[in-house]
Parts: C-alpha cells; structure tokens; sequence
C-alpha cells in the first residue's frame, strides 16, 4: 500500500480539542449569551472568558463566536444591514416615550434598547431618529455644574471599599432609596427602597443583607456624616474588630466618614438614577394625583399606594441596578479605575484591571442572622403591615397582570381599589 493511500488519522483529529459542551450546559450557555448581548458585550474573547469565571464554562471564543450567530445575537453592523428601517425606528421612539424627564443621551437609550429588546443599533442611527423627534432633549441636556477639586483616587481592589449613601430625590412622593456602591468598580452593590433611609436601623439592617448576600464584608465602608449612619458605623467595626483582629483599626478603620461632595463613587452613580429612573417616577406619580387618580388623604388611597408603588419601584429599581451594571462605561484614559467596559465586567474579571478580591470572607453566617433577627428582621423594609399585604397580593394576583409598569400603575391601581376594599352596600 502506497504512502499516498494510507490515512494515518482517518478521524481528521489533530491537536485542537473538539469537545462540544454537554447537552445540559446548552440552555445555562444560551441563557448567559443573552445576558452578555443585551449587555451589548460583543467581544467573543471576553465572553469566553466570563463563561468560564461567572458559569464555570469552558467555551473557545471561535466556539462563542459561531454560537452567538447560530443564536441571532449580531453586532449593530449587521442589524443595521438587515432590520426594516421603520422597526428600528420605532424602537428608538417607544425607548424616548419611556423617558418622560426627556433625561436620557444617545448613549443611554441606545444601550436601553439592547438590554429590553435584544436588538444592537448603531449609535449615529439612534442620535439621528433622536435628533428628528426630540432635538429640544439635546438642550435640556447640556450639562452645568460647579467643579470641585478632586484627587485621583487609586483603589486596590474590589470590595476594598464599599460607598453607600441615601437617595432623597423620592422621599417628595415618600419612597426614599439607599444604596451601596464598589469604589473600585462602581458597580451597583445594592439598591434599596425603603421606608426611610434615614433610621440607623434600617441603614444598618441593609449593610447587614450586603454582608450576607457577598459572604463576607469590605476593608472598609465609607458613608457621609448623617446620624442615620451611626449603627452601621458600630456594626462594621464590631464585626471586624471581632472577626478579623488581625487589620489594625488604627490604621485602617473598618469604617470611613467623608463629606458627600468626596463621597464620590455613589454620589456620581446618583445622577444617572435621577435621570434614567427617578424623575420619571415622580413625573409619573405627580401625573396621578394631578389626573385625579389618587387622593394621599384619602386614608384607603393612601395604605394601597404604599402596597402598590413600593412593589413597581422595587421591581424597576432592580432592573436599572441591572442595566446600569451591565451597559459599558464610557472610555476615560485618566481614571484610575477601569473604563470602557461595563461595571459586571470589570468586577468579576477584576484580575484583567489591575485588581485583587479584597472581601474579607464570613463562613459562619449565623452572626449574621442573628443580628438582622434582633434588628427587626425584614419588617423593617415593610411599607404596609404583613396582614395587609396579603389582602393586597391575593387581590392583585386575581387581576392576572402581566407586567406592572409606570404606564399602567395607576390603571391597576383603580382596579385593585374596589377588591382590596370593597364597597360597602347599604341594608334594605
């Protein structure tokens, strides 16, 4: 036999691996390529990447490249080439229409399209559709504000310092919000709305759920000066001092007080909520009382909009906290801290950036639980009694919504009137 006609590898294997993920990993790998797209995350080496650290998936990026094409997920080149244009379009307009404070860029609403629809337009696209039906919103835009002197900040790692502050810009409709911030990455840690953010217990009750959903707590927690601030204060320090004796308080204190003006890792995040999120939800929440759907003296009116607007806020406060971590950064070649990427990139491949896991791990809980029990446990999160709750959630379940909105919030709020309190008729 001829050399010519042997085949000495008649399985045309060579020294690349050829494994296929197993059939089970298929619906977890769709799922985390979705995610990553309406992340408009389009870096097939950076995905691959992310599988194996966020999903403990081995994936090539020439195998993530041929699947997210099996899967319709395209860059903006190809949407642009082959999406109808008046589709696009009205896509672009339905994204404006959800912008009633008219506060949103070209950057923000084109990043907002892709996290809601899936759908990746080119950015000139979307300013030249915004610039036709909404030139007044580039003016009202123009940023102006007074400088403060800044100093680079050079952070170390992630979870080195958490920012957490309150957000008074809803307390006018009566739902504060308090938050917590990751100064090296600015990601959005945790994002509450809350009875008040200005109790010690509730403040405190928060920093206790973070410590617990991240198993563990930060070098250091830095918040401004208010007395709300007091017992987690007392809180960080104890559990350090206790549970991680060996970091020196003097030195570096478990806790930080600075000025709001310096707090500036959720200070700056605060803007961005106020814009995308917060006077929409004032403008839509004005717009009721002003239409004369709802009555704060109403004493029935007043206990069902503390059941309804805390379960809408909530639900769409998670879902900026969401949008915000996911949608990339703008590219700032002086910050000290990653730029370029999305907030979820940077903090789950820290390593990529210069940067070390800095959280000091709890494998005990139990500590944990036992505080936030003897703090009051998550009734201190509750605008409306439990028993009342349960009254409203039986009836907004018979109502078979499909998704509560800012545009259907008061319609469900008029339905769900008559069957949280029926009327009462009068006897013959």
């Amino acid at each position: 036999m001829s050399s010519s006609t042997y085949n000495r590898n008649p399985a045309g294997r060579n020294q690349h691996s050829h494994r296929k993920p197993p059939e089970e990993d298929g619906p977890r790998i769709r799922q985390a390529l979705e995610t990553y797209h309406r992340q408009r995350l389009f870096s097939n080496e950076k995905i691959s990447a992310l599988l194996l650290k966020e999903h403990g998936l081995t994936i090539a990026s020439s195998a993530v490249k041929r699947r997210r094409k099996e899967l319709g997920f395209h860059s903006p080149r190809v949407t642009m080439r082959t999406m109808p244009y008046q589709e696009m379009v009205q896509l672009v307009v339905e994204e404006l229409d959800r912008d009633h404070a008219r506060s949103r860029g070209v950057q923000n609403i084109q990043a907002r399209i892709t996290f809601n629809c899936g759908v990746t337009l080119s950015r000139d696209f979307v300013s030249d559709i915004m610039h036709t039906h909404d030139e007044d919103g580039f003016t009202m835009r123009d940023p102006s504000s007074k400088r403060i002197l800044r100093v680079v900040k050079s952070n170390i790692g992630i979870h080195e310092r958490w920012s957490g502050d309150g957000h008074d810009k809803l307390y006018s409709i009566g739902f504060p919000i308090w938050a917590v911030v990751d100064e090296a990455t600015t990601k959005w840690l945790g994002a509450w709305v809350v009875p008040s953010n200005r109790l010690g217990d509730v403040v405190g009750y928060l920093c206790l759920l973070l410590i617990e959903k991240f198993g563990g707590m930060p070098l250091q927690f830095a918040t401004d000066c208010g007395s709300e601030t007091t017992q987690l204060y007392g809180l960080v320090n104890a559990l350090r001092s206790t549970l991680f004796p060996e970091y020196d308080g003097e030195t570096l204190p478990p806790h930080s007080y600075v000025r709001s003006v310096h707090n500036i890792a959720i200070e700056r995040s605060w803007l961005r909520l106020r814009l995308d999120w917060g006077n929409n939800a004032v403008i839509v929440f004005k717009n009721g009382i002003k239409d004369g759907k709802y009555n704060s003296d109403n004493r029935q009116q007043y206990l069902l909009c503390q059941y309804l607007w805390p379960k809408l806020l909530r639900q769409e406060l998670d879902k900026f906290v969401e949008f915000r971590n996911g949608v990339r950064m703008r590219r700032d070649n002086n910050k000290a801290g990653p730029s370029g990427c999305s907030r979820n990139t940077a903090f789950t491949l820290h390593e990529n950036y210069g940067l070390v896991d800095c959280l000091l791990p709890i494998p005990d809980m139990s500590v944990i639980h036992e505080l936030k029990e003897a703090m009051g446990g998550d009734k201190l999160l509750d605008f409306v009694e439990p028993c009342f709750a349960v009254r409203c959630d039986a009836a907004y379940e018979s109502l078979a919504i499909s998704e509560l909105t800012f545009e259907n919030v008061w319609e469900v709020f008029q339905d769900l009137f008559p069957l949280v309190f029926p009327p009462v008729l009068e006897s013959e």
